[in-house]
């Protein structure tokens, strides 16, 4: 090899072990930087773990408030101008897995087969299993069920408008006691309906987590890409969603309904 090409390839190495070191310090210089912000977040799950219901409220809270003031409508412009195609068909598909009827409908009609199975058990051995798989299914309409009727209920008071109304009319904000849907905006219906049934699926079958979160990310997502709901909608209808399934996992644990492993 040629005195030229070792050279050259001194070169290179020096050049990138230089760069290497710059970024090296960049990362030291970000992460002290960032050591407030992270001794914050870590506070704050610290708090959410030991009381997830009441911080989980108040963090969704605050964030949904900044989200009104700074981002929703920033979000919904830029989903207006660029989401078509391809792109927005798969979302207009996705967003059918947040009906609530998706859940209660089967849910429902298998907790009242298994009820029935064990009306008709001959032993009580067989008449318990049978009691104990309907819970199951009875725990999912129940979360997504008992979730839904509240989020019913917060949209009618909130009557937040729609940003079909920004585009349309340029009109944005609340008309608190409406019933008119351009004007039941928050919480997301769809983002309560499936977040309520993937926890309370992801208690039942833990293993199966990450395609139950997978399947609430896209769906929730959908709301927001397909301008339907702001993006505070979707976080507050989320979260409305995981706390009815944990407190309804709680209640029928505490009542000793079913075995439930509930996280409260």
């Amino acid at each position: 090899m040629s005195n030229r090409v070792l050279n050259a390839l001194d070169r290179g190495i020096d050049h990138l072990l230089a760069r290497l070191e710059w970024l090296s310090l960049r990362l030291a210089r970000l992460r002290r930087r960032m050591a407030p912000v992270a001794r914050v977040v870590s506070r704050m799950a610290d708090r959410v773990r030991a009381r997830p219901l009441v911080w989980g409220t108040v963090y969704v809270l605050a964030f949904c408030l900044v989200s009104c003031a700074l981002f929703d409508r920033p979000v919904a412009w830029a989903f207006k101008a660029h989401m078509a195609g391809e792109w927005e068909g798969f979302f207009k598909i996705v967003t059918k897995a947040g009906v609530a009827a998706v859940y209660l409908w089967p849910s429902a009609l298998l907790a009242a087969a298994f009820f029935l199975a064990a009306r008709r058990a001959l032993s009580p051995g067989e008449r318990a299993l049978w009691r104990a798989r309907a819970w199951a299914p009875g725990f999912v309409f129940l979360a997504v069920a008992g979730s839904g009727l509240t989020g019913d209920l917060i949209k009618v008071v909130a009557g937040r408008l729609r940003p079909r109304l920004l585009f349309e009319n340029g009109l944005y904000g609340f008309s608190p006691f409406s019933h008119d849907w351009a004007m039941n905006s928050f919480p997301s219906g769809h983002s309560q309906a499936v977040w309520a049934a993937m926890t309370a699926l992801t208690i039942l079958y833990p293993r199966h987590r990450s395609l139950a979160l997978t399947i609430a990310v896209l769906v929730s997502l959908s709301r927001v890409a397909t301008t339907v709901h702001y993006l505070s909608d979707v976080v507050a209808g989320a979260w409305l969603g995981v706390a009815g399934a944990l407190i309804t996992a709680k209640l029928l644990r505490d009542r000793g309904v079913c075995s439930i492993n509930s996280p409260l």
